[in-house]
């Protein structure tokens, strides 16, 4: 067993769910489905995950719903507080805003998409969860690209701001290139696991090849891989996320300083999501059609995440 097959077994430990019990509510529960995580041997970002014995807050318990939606809350409680460990946020923060489809949690849950939505209202009426429906472009048109989900980990009322909903969360056409659909989830019971990198923006399909990895085509989803990667691989790897990350930004002459970021983010001077996230702002505003020096902007961008 190689050095990555270990890692992804150890975080597999840290953050599955124990078997799931037999939901209690009206739940339409769909037919069993074989439960599905990462393939083995795939990297994950270090780090990920919150601890699978993680309590409930003492709060939630004088606001709890029915068994259903408190059984929907565990899990996007866990989503969010794996969240603020993953990037490493502080445990004090209130809300959390994560973006995931619900067709992924009800594969997830094993329930129709329709039972999340029934359990969705109960909890957004305790003020537990606030959610919208999150727009995109595909291939021209304006479609929907997932729910975001504002997950309430203080006492108080769950929202979503303005700048949430405008926030540029999924790229579907990068997503549907390599095959980071829900839709691709049909059939299958995704764990734990895959629903956190999901809402960390490391979308993967059933199957599909880590980010950087052996088969797999090179994209902006690498970066959080980078400290994964043995000391043999980084180079090559970072030399070509380099001139990927210039040509998607079409700042071809620019390539040193990319590769510049990308060591930074390997000597962990720099968060590899607050590098993807600030990425992801600055090809907004080039689709906006403002962004003139897309470096320069970069660099504004990471001081502002």
């Amino acid at each position: 067993m190689n050095r990555l097959e270990k890692l992804a077994q150890k975080v597999l430990r840290l953050i599955q769910e124990k078997q799931e019990k037999a939901l209690q509510d009206d739940a339409t529960v769909k037919e069993d489905a074989p439960k599905v995580g990462s393939p083995q041997g795939t990297p994950t970002a270090r780090g990920v995950g919150a601890p699978p014995g993680l309590p409930e807050p003492r709060w939630v318990l004088t606001v709890a719903p029915a068994q259903g939606p408190l059984t929907l809350y565990r899990v996007l409680y866990r989503l969010a507080r794996g969240v603020l460990q993953t990037r490493g946020l502080s445990r004090r923060v209130g809300t959390v805003v994560l973006h995931l489809p619900v067709d992924l949690l009800a594969a997830h849950l094993g329930v129709h998409r329709a039972t999340v939505w029934r359990w969705t209202k109960v909890l957004e009426a305790r003020g537990l969860v606030a959610t919208r429906t999150h727009y995109g472009t595909l291939d021209g048109r304006t479609v929907a690209t997932g729910t975001l989900w504002a997950v309430r980990l203080r006492p108080g009322k769950a929202r979503l701001t303005y700048e949430d909903l405008r926030h540029p969360w999924r790229n579907l056409e990068d997503d549907r290139r390599r095959g980071a659909t829900a839709w691709a989830w049909k059939g299958l019971r995704p764990d734990l696991k895959v629903l956190l990198l999901w809402a960390l923006g490391a979308r993967r399909g059933p199957g599909s090849p880590a980010p950087g990895g052996a088969g797999a085509p090179v994209d902006l989803y690498a970066i959080p891989y980078l400290l994964e990667a043995s000391k043999g691989e980084l180079p090559g790897l970072i030399t070509a996320l380099a001139e990927h990350l210039a040509a998607r930004l079409r700042d071809h002459g620019s390539h040193r300083f990319y590769a510049g970021l990308l060591w930074k983010v390997v000597r962990r001077e720099l968060d590899p999501w607050r590098l993807l996230a600030a990425i992801q702002r600055v090809q907004t505003d080039m689709q906006e059609g403002w962004a003139r020096r897309p470096g320069a902007l970069l660099v504004s961008r990471l001081n502002a995440v």
